[in-house]
C-alpha cells in the first residue's frame, strides 16, 4: 500500500515537473511531454491554461475576452503542418477553469489565419483574416457551431491586412505583420463598415487613422487608460511594447517565443498567448503553448 501510495505522488511530482511549479488548467496535449518554463519574464506570467485544440494540430491566433470566457480563433494547417493556412475555428473557454465552453468553426474557403479577434460589444465578435473581416453574431453562431448566416464580412486589399484585430472601444482596429518598418502600422476602422460595405471590398482610405508599431507585430490591446500594447515575435523571441496613443513606444519587455495576440479582461487583467509547442511549431527551441496572465507590475 505504502509503495502504491509513493508512485501516486512521482506521478503528481512528475506532472508537475513538466509544466513547472505552476497549475495548469484545460486540456494537457497528449504530444507534448515537457514545456519550456525558463521564459523571459515568467515571474510575470499566471493563470495558464493549455491553449484549444492542440491534439487536433490548430495553431492559436487571435484572443479576446467577454464575459466570463476567453475566446481563442485558430487554423488548423491544411493540407499538412506545412502549410500557413487551413480551416479556422473559434474556440471559447471558461476563465476560471480553463474548461471548454463551446466554439464554432468559419465556412471552409473563408478564413485561413484567422490571426485576430476581438469582442466589439452587443454580443458581436469581430474576426480578422489576412484578407477578410468578419463580424460575428456569438450568440447564433455558438447555437448553430458555425458562423455560417451569423456574419458580415469585407474583404481587405491594399494596405489592409488582417495580421490581428483589437478594439477601443468604439472602432476596431488591423494591423500588419512585417519586417518592413514602412508597412508595420495598425488602422482603425469604423463598425459601420459592415453596414455599408457588406459583401464588398475596401482599401486603407476607408480607414479613420494609421499609426506606426513595432516590426513583426502579432496582436495589440488597449488598457482602460488608452494605452495601446503591442505583441512581437517570431520562432527565437518574444516582445511585449506599451505604447502611447500616437504610436511611440513608451516601455518594451521581452516575452516568450510565438506571442500571439493580447486581451484585456474586465478586470483589467492582461492576457496573451503563444503558439509555441503546437505541433506545427514541435521544432522550435519554446514550446510554451498556453493562454496566460500578465502582470504588468513584475515586467522587467
Amino acid at each position: 500500500m505504502k509503495q502504491a501510495w509513493m508512485a501516486a505522488i512521482l506521478v503528481v511530482l512528475a506532472g508537475c515537473a513538466a509544466t513547472g511549479s505552476k497549475q495548469v488548467m484545460g486540456t494537457r496535449p497528449s504530444y507534448l511531454e515537457a514545456t519550456t518554463e525558463a521564459v523571459p519574464n515568467a515571474a510575470a506570467l499566471g493563470n495558464r491554461i493549455w491553449t484549444p485544440g492542440l491534439d487536433d494540430s490548430y495553431v492559436p491566433q487571435g484572443l479576446t475576452t467577454a464575459g466570463g470566457y476567453l475566446y481563442v480563433s485558430s487554423y488548423k494547417p491544411t493540407p499538412d503542418l506545412s502549410a500557413n493556412t487551413g480551416p479556422c475555428r473559434v474556440f471559447r473557454i471558461e476563465m476560471a477553469t480553463g474548461k471548454s465552453a463551446g466554439g464554432f468553426d468559419i465556412p471552409a474557403g473563408t478564413c485561413t489565419h484567422s490571426g485576430g479577434l476581438a469582442y466589439v460589444g452587443k454580443g458581436r465578435l469581430f474576426l480578422a483574416d489576412t484578407r477578410q473581416l468578419f463580424l460575428i453574431d456569438l450568440e447564433k453562431a455558438l447555437a448553430s457551431g458555425t458562423s455560417e448566416g451569423a456574419t458580415k464580412a469585407v474583404k481587405i486589399t491594399g494596405e489592409l491586412r488582417g495580421s490581428y484585430a483589437t478594439f477601443d472601444g468604439k472602432n476596431a482596429w488591423i494591423g500588419t505583420w512585417t519586417k518592413e518598418q514602412p508597412k508595420a502600422r495598425m488602422f482603425r476602422l469604423d463598425l459601420r463598415l459592415f453596414d455599408d460595405h457588406d459583401g464588398q471590398t475596401v482599401k486603407e482610405d476607408r480607414a479613420l487613422e494609421s499609426i506606426p508599431v513595432p516590426l513583426e507585430a502579432q496582436g495589440a490591446a488597449f488598457d482602460k487608460a488608452g494605452k495601446l500594447w503591442v505583441s512581437a515575435s517570431n520562432s527565437r523571441w518574444g516582445k511585449l511594447y506599451r505604447l502611447d496613443r500616437q504610436g511611440k513606444v513608451q516601455a518594451e519587455y521581452d516575452m516568450a517565443a510565438g506571442l500571439e495576440d493580447l486581451s484585456f479582461d474586465e478586470s483589467g487583467r492582461l492576457w496573451g498567448l503563444s503558439e509555441s509547442g503546437t505541433r506545427k511549431y514541435l521544432h522550435w527551441t519554446t514550446r510554451f503553448p498556453y493562454l496566460f496572465t500578465i502582470d504588468a507590475g513584475k515586467l522587467q
